[in-house]
């Protein structure tokens, strides 16, 4: 199958094709129809993945049952001060993400942090219990009988997806295979996780929807991002046709994962394959209520090795100039800024 929706200019894209197929032509054509989604907007749908829809229903039940839980148990595995990559809980009001332009304001008035909109959501970060340095904190078996098991092997799948769409994007960028060879890697290793997040619902009366948001506008410090979400809407991607203005990510497809181009990838592919801009609004109550609906969303994101980041990392891209930008980088993936 090809693509299965242009949804305003999103596309999604059915990679079982790619996933399952032993003819070279069909994972090459395939390979060139999601590198093409990607460069047009930095994102696109993914369907045919090989993530059961049982198995994304009891991930969000089971994230749904941690944020059930009462606060001073979930504050038992609080994030750590100061610790990157993420890992444990962390309450509603107590991140806030920036873009670049207001990080560099910032760096010149430290008094813009104040003016900020508040990000109405809290979160739970897993990564690999692999990870050497940054250790997961687990709820109480107790607490959450089977939790642990579950998000571990839960974590296993995506990064086998994750994994697979890596060489999707190698192949229908035609990378040298020794060249893709080290890009994978680059991506070896326990460094990738996942966040559970609850968006809580709110008194519409209450929402000053100047100063509060669920997530503002931003892209992800990543190679790539997955997203699966429930069926509240609220994702919103920016159509790089008409910069300021977002597509809602709709969830009328049930089994579709969002795929949004992080900051990384950008810059290894000099831009050919563009970071995402991307939101999560707080929609208006349905008809008739005055609470807006609560909303369960999974990103994954896919990280390069951290030695890899602070070592050389800005001279890894691609060598192409504006036009070469527009028709597709091809041949080596290694150069110079």
């Amino acid at each position: 199958m090809g693509s299965l929706s242009d949804h305003n200019g999103l596309q999604t894209i059915d990679i079982s094709d790619y996933l399952h197929s032993n003819d070279p032509v069909s994972r090459k054509a395939k390979a060139d129809e999601l590198v093409k989604a990607i460069h047009g907007q930095g994102a696109c749908g993914i369907v045919g993945h090989n993530i059961h829809i049982d198995t994304w229903r009891e991930a969000l039940q089971r994230s749904k049952e941690f944020f059930d839980l009462p606060l001073e148990e979930k504050r038992k595995v609080d994030h750590p001060h100061g610790t990157v990559p993420h890992r444990g809980y962390t309450g509603v009001g107590r991140e806030r993400i920036y873009s670049k332009d207001e990080l560099e304001a910032m760096a010149d008035d430290p008094g813009v942090r104040t003016d900020k909109a508040l990000d109405w959501k809290e979160h739970y970060d897993i990564g690999s219990d692999q990870e050497p340095i940054h250790h997961n904190r687990w709820v109480d078996e107790k607490a959450l009988p089977g939790f642990r098991a579950f998000m571990t092997d839960f974590l296993q799948k995506l990064e086998q997806l994750h994994r697979a769409v890596l060489d999707a994007l190698l192949l229908g960028l035609e990378v040298e295979p020794s060249e893709a060879d080290y890009f994978r890697s680059l991506h070896a290793g326990p460094q990738s996780g996942f966040r559970l997040l609850h968006y809580p619902s709110l008194l519409e009366s209450t929402i000053d929807r100047q100063a509060t948001t669920w997530c503002p506008p931003h892209t992800d410090f990543t190679t790539f991002t997955f997203l699966i979400q429930d069926q509240n809407q609220g994702l919103e991607i920016e159509d790089r046709s008409q910069p300021g203005t977002f597509i809602p990510a709709t969830t009328e497809i049930r089994d579709r994962i969002w795929f949004t181009m992080g900051d990384f990838g950008e810059v290894w592919s000099n831009g050919y394959l563009p970071a995402s801009k991307h939101r999560v609004m707080i929609p208006s109550p349905p008809p008739g209520l005055s609470t807006t609906t609560e909303r369960f969303s999974i990103p994954y994101f896919v990280n390069p090795r951290s030695d890899v980041v602070y070592d050389g990392f800005w001279f890894i891209c691609v060598n192409v100039d504006e036009a070469e930008k527009q028709n597709g980088p091809r041949g080596s993936m290694l150069g110079e800024l």
